[in-house]
């Protein structure tokens, strides 16, 4: 009855937020890659579950970043899902992201937000237990999708005072980043000038990750002066993994002080 109650204080807050900054905006191209709004995503949903509530406020920007990640996920992903386990755990995510953009009008129906927590859990639970069971482009399809859903169910069941268990997930979601970093960093390749002039340094660096996206440096040196270069190759690895999980959960981590 009281976690009713807090809700039905709160409801016409978030009405209201939502209705003076509009609705969620469609997904668009990001120069950053989709791991930059999931990795948002992400930070803000764990933030709420860390606080132990959420505001106003922080519901608004959570909707809206979490919609526009999942949109994002599914443009970059639709036309090379990469079999049935990844194409599952990525249509969970597209029916969180239809029910999101009604939470508002959600969370002020005790049953039907505690039916949706419960689906959501479920999803994310099983997007962990496909992970180790598929190759490499299904794992970070996979990771990409989960990286979504685990903070949508910390921060929706947060939001409702409903958190016996989130402990458990919160650490479900950190090994299952963990486990991506270690598995999908990108692998890369360095190819010198075949015909090396004296006093001159010319190295291509390319590095590929784990959805088969690429990134491009070149060391160039003569004499003394750089053209081009030093070649970072972290940096590198995480240009060519923009649109993969394995920079989101680079990110993610370290966002948690991981």
């Amino acid at each position: 009855m009281w976690r009713k109650l807090i809700r039905g204080i709160a409801a016409p807050a978030v009405a209201l937020a939502m209705l003076l900054t509009g609705p969620a905006h469609p997904a668009r191209a990001n120069a950053d890659g989709i791991s930059s709004p999931i990795v948002d995503a992400a930070l803000i949903g764990w933030a709420i579950y860390r606080s132990g509530s959420a505001t106003p406020e922080q519901i608004v920007e959570f909707v809206r970043i979490v919609t526009g990640a999942l949109g994002d996920l599914e443009n970059e992903v639709k036309d090379h899902i990469d079999g049935l386990e990844a194409k599952e755990v990525l249509s969970h995510a597209s029916l969180v992201r239809k029910e999101m953009l009604n939470y508002h009008n959600m969370r002020d129906n005790e049953i039907t937000v505690e039916v949706f927590a419960m689906a959501v859990a479920r999803y994310a639970e099983n997007a962990y237990h496909k992970y180790g069971a598929v190759g490499r482009k299904a794992k970070d399809q996979i990771g990409l999708g989960a990286q979504v859903l685990y903070p949508v169910n910390l921060a929706v069941r947060t939001d409702i005072d409903w958190t016996g268990g989130l402990d458990e997930f919160d650490a479900d979601y950190r090994r299952l980043n963990q486990r991506i970093v270690a598995d999908l960093e990108p692998t890369c390749t360095r190819v010198s000038d075949p015909e090396p002039i004296p006093g001159r340094i010319y190295v291509r660096h390319e590095c590929t990750a784990a959805n088969g996206e690429t990134a491009v440096a070149i060391d160039h040196k003569v004499g003394d002066t750089w053209h081009s270069g030093p070649v970072n190759l972290d940096n590198l690895k995480l240009e060519a993994a923009k649109n993969s999980s394995w920079a989101a959960a680079r990110h993610i981590l370290a966002g948690q002080g991981q």
